[in-house]
């Protein structure tokens, strides 16, 4: 059964055996891409890497609170993808079709309309932390280091999400060294920052789980600096200046949100999916939660090659498909597909062989080590699957086909991975290596119709 969808997956490998300046071309492309946004996710996953060492050094109790108010800004956020995806789209595009000025109008407009987003955002976080983190379940300790880092979160999302669509766009234009080189200098003032704010040193207070939201938050607002500063410098395809138009253009904005709103609310329901996920591993007690945040760290190591593979098949597809130029569009998916697979499995052995080391890299807590040791093993097995899925789903997107993602995203988290691991969970209290079981089941039915729709060729005519 396998072995027949396979060969009828349009997906040849360009560099075969026979090599030609066109496949180098791709290859150079795919990488060029995918590189710094993998080398930028991992910079951004050891980030959080460090600062659960540090946060895990305060107890268990704060290391479930800062993940439970994670999930939550995860979210908020996921309804940020609706301008990140819709960006990195139509500004692809426009680039691809040689239409530069367009191309910086839609990042004037994702960047207004990202304005308003966070303010919403940071009134919710003000007035409704406490209420919104007592909802999960958790024990009162829990949810107070969850309140205590989610307000800071939220207030300062502003800096995120300009961050994230200010990248969304340099990458849609072919750019994505300039947000790997800007996080990563974000990266390094948060560790430092983080270290002082959360135990008081270099003179600063002393503020627990809170000292790591505002060191996230200052290196955010760095960040946001330096990438307005080199938009405006306007060395590049994009260019950002303060003249207009930067009054509301709802023509525009229709286009980009009509493109981004499927990807919006399949973050949003895939995210709350995740957050229903934990709630799961919560009623199994703070030991497991902590230890299901732990193996989601690690665990994001392998999902890197797939998510920056997956945006360079969204930003080519996009770029390709606006030059009326197909068969490069299907050259660069093949390529990122076989990519990412073949980093993703790799990892993910890493992940089974030695899941109790990795486990002590994060705690040395012994009863934590077992529960995600055994887990690690589990979720591993589904890297393959999400490799396939991740990077076919990017390069429909970035045709413009978002509605289909969304569907079988939601389908499958609500309707296959959710019933699953509430069986295996809170019903027959099997751990949390049984609730990852169905993470594997959910990760090949999604790879299965991602394959499918992509064979279809729909995608080839859609219109952005």
């Amino acid at each position: 059964m396998i072995k027949r969808v396979w060969a009828a997956l349009p997906l040849t490998w360009p560099l075969g055996q026979r090599r030609s300046t066109e496949n180098d071309r791709v290859a150079a492309s795919v990488n060029g891409l995918a590189w710094p946004v993998i080398i930028e996710n991992l910079l951004q996953t050891l980030l959080g890497v460090v600062d659960l060492i540090f946060v895990s050094a305060l107890g268990a109790a704060a290391v479930a609170g800062v993940g439970a108010a994670l999930q939550v800004l995860w979210v908020i956020q996921s309804a940020f993808s609706a301008l990140t995806t819709g960006t990195t789209v139509m500004v692809a595009h426009a680039i691809g079709a040689k239409h530069p000025t367009e191309a910086n109008r839609v990042l004037k407009q994702s960047l207004l309309i990202g304005a308003v987003l966070s303010l919403l955002v940071g009134v919710i976080g003000a007035l409704w932390a406490e209420p919104i983190l007592a909802l999960l379940g958790g024990e009162p300790e829990v949810v107070a280091d969850g309140v205590a880092y989610f307000r800071v979160g939220a207030i300062t999302g502003v800096f995120m999400l300009a961050m994230f669509i200010m990248g969304a766009a340099m990458r849609g234009a072919g750019d994505s060294k300039t947000p790997m080189k800007v996080n990563a200098l974000a990266n390094v003032v948060n560790v430092i920052l983080a270290w002082a704010l959360i135990f008081g040193h270099l003179g600063m207070p002393a503020l627990g789980v809170a000292g790591s939201a505002w060191a996230a938050g200052i290196a955010r607002g760095v960040g946001t600096a330096i990438m307005l500063a080199v938009l405006m410098r306007g060395r590049g395809p994009l260019s950002l200046d303060w003249r207009p138009p930067w009054a509301p253009d709802l023509g525009l904005l229709r286009r980009t949100l009509r493109i981004g709103i499927p990807s919006m609310i399949e973050m949003v329901l895939m995210s709350a999916g995740m957050l229903v996920y934990g709630v799961f591993a919560i009623h199994l007690g703070t030991d497991v939660y902590a230890a299901q945040r732990i193996t989601l760290n690690a665990i994001s190591f392998a999902f890197m090659p797939g998510l920056g593979y997956a945006m360079a098949a969204t930003a080519l597809t996009g770029q390709a498909l606006g030059a009326k130029d197909p068969a490069r569009a299907k050259a660069s998916t093949s390529y990122a597909t076989y990519s990412a697979l073949a980093f993703m499995t790799f990892v993910a052995l890493i992940m089974f062989f030695f899941g109790r080391q990795v486990m002590r890299i994060f705690t040395p807590d012994p009863e934590l080590i077992e529960i995600g040791a055994e887990a690690l093993k589990v979720v591993a097995i589904a890297q393959p699957f999400q490799a396939v899925g991740q990077v076919l789903a990017g390069s429909l997107r970035g045709a413009g086909d978002t509605r289909f993602p969304m569907w079988v995203t939601a389908g499958s988290i609500w309707l296959v991975r959710l019933p699953l691991a509430y069986l295996f969970g809170p019903v027959m209290g099997l751990g949390l290596a049984a609730i990852y079981i169905s993470n594997v089941i959910d990760s090949a039915v999604r790879m299965v119709l991602m394959i499918w729709r992509y064979t279809q060729g729909k995608w080839l005519t859609m219109r952005v």
